[in-house]
């Protein structure tokens, strides 16, 4: 947002980052939720039977291959999203565990004299 004499508001940049903070939890508190219902969907598969007049039911086999690509496909979703909040965290935090920045401090070491 531009004011009347061309400087930008500072704010934009810390409702960003709120933003994608809160976008980040959305997606922690739906991850779950969406595993959930995917691995519970065979349930509603209608079951193949032996009899060949029977048609349009799933396998077994079928079912344990979506089971566990879907276990794999979560198992890399969760994998992104940690590396996308762990991204957040170095850039929200400066890098540092105590968000702190590192620049003009000692880094801590003590050296032999």
């Amino acid at each position: 947002m531009a004011l009347g004499n061309g400087e930008k508001q500072a704010g934009t940049r810390t409702e960003r980052q709120t933003y994608r903070r809160r976008r980040l939890m959305d997606i922690s508190r739906l991850l779950p939720v969406l595993g959930a219902l995917l691995l519970a969907l065979p349930l509603l598969w209608p079951e193949a039977t032996a009899h060949p007049a029977a048609r349009g039911g799933v396998s077994m086999s079928t079912a344990i291959i979506y089971i566990f690509a879907v276990w794999i496909g979560l198992i890399a979703a969760c994998f992104v999203f940690s590396l996308a909040v762990q991204r957040w965290a170095d850039h929200w935090t400066g890098g540092r565990a105590d968000g702190g920045s590192t620049e003009g401090r000692p880094s801590g070491r003590t050296e032999d004299r």
